[in-house]
């Protein structure tokens, strides 16, 4: 899948993003370039399907191995 951010721009100056094809924790490191390119601070923020889906497909994937700590 392509690796994409949404950025709108509203009439008022806020804000908003969204990462498109970007699994787990790795959205997160786009957002803090993001913050640094707009000078901006993210004041809320909520995980899509994407972040979920990898997390649970990490699990099953280190479970299956034997990894402990998960």
């Amino acid at each position: 899948m392509i690796r994409r951010i949404v950025v709108n721009v509203r009439p008022d100056g806020t804000v908003s993003a969204e990462t498109q094809g970007i699994t787990g924790v790795d959205c997160l490191e786009y957002i803090e370039m993001l913050e640094k390119l707009l000078l901006a601070k993210t004041v809320e923020s909520h995980y899509t399907s994407d972040f979920h889906q990898t997390e649970e497909s990490d699990y099953h994937s280190q479970t299956a191995q034997g990894i402990e700590g998960v």
